[in-house]
């Protein structure tokens, strides 16, 4: 009889690819050390915007935001909101009860690896598809945990219970086929704190911690050889020491912005909505029509000036626009502009009047992988195809802006303060830590899509169509 091949999957939202390998170095987190020397560390691209929930979708469905149409934990829709602004499509946040829709939100026809592995459970995540609830096991009581957490900034009893509740799993006796379990704080502690605090130091210990009893328990089992461990991120993340509140910006400005929470203003002109508060999507509202706007379009509702006064602000690193033609876009920052052309499978980056992607030269290649390799160790990893990907949801919006390291979107609505954030397409907001117990897979520059089919493989289960691909 052929031995059970199963996955366990370790999400340690916000850990840094630059950090957690600092901490494995010092001899801080033993456990993990311990699956690298058996088996692989290396750095992958998350996808843009890089923030928790968007950012889940690659390695769960293996494909990106702008093809589910989840393009930020915020995030508006310009046509159904003015077809009726009544209308629950129009917008959403999934950082409070919305957070609900998150599952029929998502293409029905993109299965997760919950609907295609078997036996599978969830912990923290809020992607829960097809999950029955003796499965979820972070579900009970979790709405009152993760709010004591968010106002008491007290984030590793989370941590903590959900590593319990493995474990009681575990020792009950039931097996599985998939465990993604979500360890928070890391991403908690270093939005509230600091990247390098010693609480945020403590929740890395936490998941290496789990790790080892979760281990061993497999072990004991005779589990662990036909386990395939993973652990990675969803995104990385940089103190923050500057607020540029984006809605406000623009109501300032001229344009009446909508945003959460403040989403029923009387004839607003443009709705911005903030994912991991380092990216910003702007709608126009101020023209005919339901369309996404193009470049010319742009620069008629918001005018000229507007436009370069936002991207001279210092908290904004560049902004993101459709070019006037099919699959081009601009990226605009205060010194010039860039081009980026998609010809089929070819993908083009072309500085104009200047390198907002600070890529150096023309970039044409052919292909996902062959943009990637292109661009993975610069400033701005896979940011060509990751643009790409994106602007394909109208729910993307007319302009999308990035913001410097330093520096983020929303001010006074967030409380308490942020001091770091994530979300935009700079690299240490790209790069996440990829660690699986296995060698001798494809050394190729990887994506978080690439763990799908990964996954998928390693059960023996024929890979579907994906934005990823398999690594073993």
């Amino acid at each position: 009889m052929q031995n059970r091949k199963r996955t366990l999957f370790y999400l340690v939202d916000g850990a840094h690819s630059e950090i957690l390998p600092e901490l494995i170095n010092q001899g801080q987190l033993p456990h993990i050390k311990r699956i690298i020397d058996e088996g692989t560390y290396r750095k992958a691209t998350t996808c843009f915007p890089s923030t928790t929930g968007p950012a889940y979708l690659p390695f769960l469905t293996g494909h990106f935001p702008g093809t589910m149409g989840i393009t930020g934990i915020r995030w508006f829709d310009k046509q159904e909101f003015k077809r009726t602004r009544w209308n629950k499509n129009a917008m959403r946040s999934y950082c409070g009860p919305e957070a609900a829709w998150f599952n029929t939100d998502m293409l029905a026809d993109k299965p997760t690896l919950f609907e295609l592995l078997g036996e599978s459970y969830n912990l923290y995540n809020m992607i829960t598809r097809s999950v029955p609830d003796e499965y979820d096991l972070g579900k009970k009581g979790k709405g009152l945990l993760y709010t004591r957490a968010h106002f008491w900034k007290r984030h590793h009893p989370v941590d903590h219970l959900g590593h319990q509740r493995i474990m009681e799993m575990l020792q009950s006796g039931k097996d599985f086929d998939f465990l993604f379990a979500v360890f928070p704080s890391v991403d908690w502690d270093s939005h509230y704190h600091h990247v390098r605090d010693p609480r945020t130091i403590e929740a890395y210990k936490i998941a290496d911690n789990s790790l080892g009893e979760v281990r061993a328990l497999l072990e004991a089992k005779g589990w662990w050889d036909d386990t395939l461990f993973i652990m990675t991120s969803d995104h990385g993340l940089t103190p923050t020491t500057k607020h540029l509140d984006l809605g406000e910006w623009m109501t300032n400005n001229g344009l009446k912005s909508v945003y959460y929470p403040t989403i029923w203003k009387r004839n607003p002109k443009s709705a911005v909505m903030i994912s991991g508060n380092s990216f910003g999507s702007i709608h126009l509202l101020n023209h005919e029509g339901d369309h996404v706007l193009r470049e010319n379009e742009i620069l008629t509702a918001m005018g000229e000036p507007l436009l370069n006064k936002l991207v001279k602000e210092p908290a904004v690193d560049f902004v993101i626009y459709r070019g006037d033609n099919d699959n081009t876009f601009v990226v605009h920052c205060a010194e010039g502009k860039a081009t980026i052309e998609a010809d089929g499978n070819t993908f083009a980056y072309r500085p104009e009047t200047a390198d907002p992607l600070q890529q150096g030269k023309v970039i044409e290649v052919t292909g996902k992988q062959a943009v990637l390799e292109a661009t993975f160790d610069s400033e701005y990893p896979d940011s060509i195809f990751q643009i790409y990907q994106l602007m394909q949801s109208r729910r993307a919006g007319d302009i999308v802006v990035s913001a410097c390291v330093g520096y983020d979107l929303r001010d006074f609505w967030e409380y308490p303060e942020h001091l770091g954030s994530h979300g935009s397409l700079h690299r240490l907001h790209l790069h996440v830590p990829l660690i699986y117990n296995q060698k001798g897979w494809d050394e190729r520059p990887a994506r978080t899509a690439d763990l799908f089919n990964t996954i998928l493989k390693w059960k023996g289960i024929e890979p579907l169509p994906s934005e990823g691909k398999a690594l073993n």
